[in-house]
């Protein structure tokens, strides 16, 4: 051992120092400390010893190997100075420790290397799931042979094993097991369906320990089952309960028009059985079929699969596949802020009021069983209201309504344009002046200064489409007359030719338009007070009406009291009492024809009958105005004013 005491100023570089001095690793030296840097040393003071090593001479220059039969020993040559293990392939074992990772290597180190050796064969665990739906093989498959150190390693100062390190195969020694035993095996486990095919090929192809899909079942494919989409909402009764008693209120209305769609059916499809490995049959599901129940106002697509609405109104489903439409709309409770305005395309009947603020549109008729105060009515075919009618706007048959002043402002113009035509013609036959248009203008400055202002108004009407009713050829013939009456038009005009043609459209269609009038169409109140009322028929009025302007297109008739405001009828009229009030003056407005009968009536009353005026000065009873052979007949009793 060489042994020496020195100093210096730090103990690395003493080491460093002597390793060179002694050519050894700096890490083979052993330092003792004598003294340590101090307030009157700054420097170490050490004994420095290198034990005996094996000497340079006797350490080879190239990394020996040597094979025994069982393990290798490696002899590291005089550069090596780590060595790198390779456990896949073996153990490396230094001073009866296996080491892991990389190490460094003193002078005179030997290790040992024991080398990997494998048996080989082929074998195989068949497991079988338990729903009997997979096999599954677990296979183990090696090949005999060992791993073999090279013999000869070039200088290297790191010594990496794998990169020596070769697979010698050898003839395989472990259990081989054949296609035939794998086939014995599955039949003995009774596994005779879903086996797949080339199963064999994929065992042999494993490389060390795999698993193969050996068998597989063939899965049940669950039917698909038929499917309701409803559009109508959640059951109202179930089948045997009374429809008739249904709840609409309750039943959260909801408006449908013709051939809209309630419910679709979608077709379902049946399963397929299915076979687990065992060769069993794996069941599946029946399929649940349904058919749609129709009730009123429903019906079926052509294909059946689809329930359509064949008028509009309330769609119902009854039970689950049960389906129809209510053309009535009924609520037990007033129409406030609970239930809100009402727009129904079917009948609508009210068992108590309509309140202030809030409106009914029926497309049929409309029943109230209690008073409508200050809303707004609108029926097609008909109002009943049992008690009052006060404040309100009450529109009954609103498109016969248009179409009966559409009528009556065509036939107005229709007789004024003909007479002022006439007239024009006579003055150029009397004058020679052949200007139509000039001579248009003239005549009716003079004698027709309403006639340009009725064609306006008529033409305005034409904004209300109805092309059920109005052809698109007479609504050029009317633009055309109010082109030619209005304004600088009838300068424009240089031949009567357009306004006769014109009037031929208009002739036509008034010959085939007479039929205005529905005979179902009835407005049936009690009392009517400041109330506007609008009705396409008859209107019957048991108590009375009171300052409201009326038009009927119908019938009149009023069992009690007709005070103030202003009443118009295209029918015959019956009044019990007419008038009363100095405050406030009646007018009754009739037709050309009309038929008025007036129990009592009061002075300060006007009354039109087409074109003409009868005023009642005085008080009169058995009133009874009417046309007889052109001529106007009034026949009355003067009285006294008293019932």
């Amino acid at each position: 051992m060489k042994e020496i005491i020195t100093t210096g100023k730090s103990l690395e570089s003493i080491r460093q120092e002597w390793s060179l001095e002694w050519s050894c690793s700096p890490e083979e030296l052993i330092l003792e400390v004598i003294d340590k840097p101090g307030v009157f040393r700054r420097s170490w003071k050490v004994r420095v010893k290198l034990p005996e090593t094996a000497s340079d001479e006797t350490i080879p220059e190239d990394t020996g190997v040597s094979w025994d039969g069982i393990k290798y020993t490696i002899f590291p040559g005089r550069q090596v100075e780590t060595i790198v293990p390779f456990p896949l392939a073996g153990r490396l074992v230094h001073e009866a420790k296996e080491i892991m990772k990389e190490f460094s290597v003193q002078k005179g180190d030997t290790f040992e290397f024991h080398p990997e050796i494998k048996e080989g064969g082929l074998t195989w665990d068949i497991e079988v799931l338990s729903d009997g739906s997979k096999a599954l093989a677990k296979v183990k498959h090696e090949h005999s042979g060992r791993y073999v150190l090279a013999g000869e390693i070039p200088k290297l100062k790191m010594l990496p094993l794998e990169r020596f390190i070769t697979w010698e195969a050898l003839p395989d020694s472990g259990e081989i097991r054949t296609e035939e035993d794998l086939k014995r095996e599955l039949a003995e486990k009774g596994i005779i369906y879903g086996i797949r095919p080339n199963i064999w090929v994929e065992f042999l192809t494993i490389d060390g320990r795999g698993e193969v899909l050996v068998a597989e079942h063939t899965p049940p494919v669950q039917p698909i089952q038929p499917q309701l989409i409803d559009f109508v909402g959640e059951p109202v009764f179930e089948d045997g309960e009374d429809e008739e008693k249904i709840d609409f209120f309750g039943c959260k209305l909801r408006i449908c028009e013709k051939d809209e769609i309630l419910a679709r059916k979608i077709l379902g499809k049946e399963g397929t059985p299915g076979v687990d490995i065992f060769g069993n049959i794996i069941s599946v599901d029946k399929i649940k079929d349904f058919g749609f129940k129709l009730k009123k106002n429903v019906y079926l697509s052509e294909d059946g699969l689809e329930v359509k609405a064949s008028c509009p109104g309330t769609p119902l489903r009854g039970n689950n596949y049960t389906y129809l439409v209510e053309q009535a709309y009924i609520l037990n409770k007033d129409v406030d802020l609970e239930i809100g305005s009402i727009d129904f395309p079917g009948d609508v009947n009210i068992g108590k009021d309509v309140k202030d603020g809030f409106y009914i549109y029926s497309g049929g008729k409309i029943s109230v069983q209690g008073s409508v105060s200050g809303a707004s009515l609108k029926a097609e075919t008909g109002l009943v209201v049992k008690n009052n009618i006060i404040a309100s706007k009450i529109m009954i048959g609103e498109k016969h309504v248009f179409r009966s002043q559409f009528f009556k402002g065509l036939q107005d113009v229709d007789e004024e344009l003909y007479l002022c035509l006439a007239q024009v013609e006579q003055l150029q036959n009397i004058s020679g002046n052949t200007n139509a248009g000039q001579l248009l203008k003239i005549v009716l400055e003079k004698n027709f200064q309403q006639l340009p202002k009725k064609s306006e108004d008529l033409e305005k009407l034409l904004d209300n489409k109805d092309p059920d009713y109005i052809s698109q050829e007479l609504e050029v013939a009317i633009r055309t007359i109010k082109h030619f009456l209005v304004g600088l038009g009838p300068l424009q005009l240089k031949n009567l030719l357009y306004l006769k043609n014109s009037l031929k459209v208009v002739d036509h269609f008034l010959e085939n338009k007479y039929d205005l009038i529905p005979e179902s169409v009835v407005c049936d109140t009690n009392y009517v007070q400041n109330s506007e009322i609008s009705c396409a028929g008859d209107l019957i009025c048991k108590k009375g009406i009171y300052n409201s302007t009326v038009k009927t297109e119908g019938n009149l008739k009023i069992h009690g009291v007709c005070r103030g405001g202003e009443i118009t009828c295209a029918g015959d009229a019956y009044i019990w009492e007419l008038g009363g009030s100095y405050m406030s003056p009646t007018i009754l407005r009739l037709a050309k024809n009309s038929h008025l009968t007036v129990e009592y009536c009061h002075s300060n009353i006007i009354i039109y009958l087409g074109k003409e005026l009868v005023r009642i000065d005085e008080d009169v009873q058995k009133l009874e105005i009417y046309r007889e052979k052109t001529a106007l007949q009034v026949e009355k009793i003067k009285w006294d004013g008293r019932n």
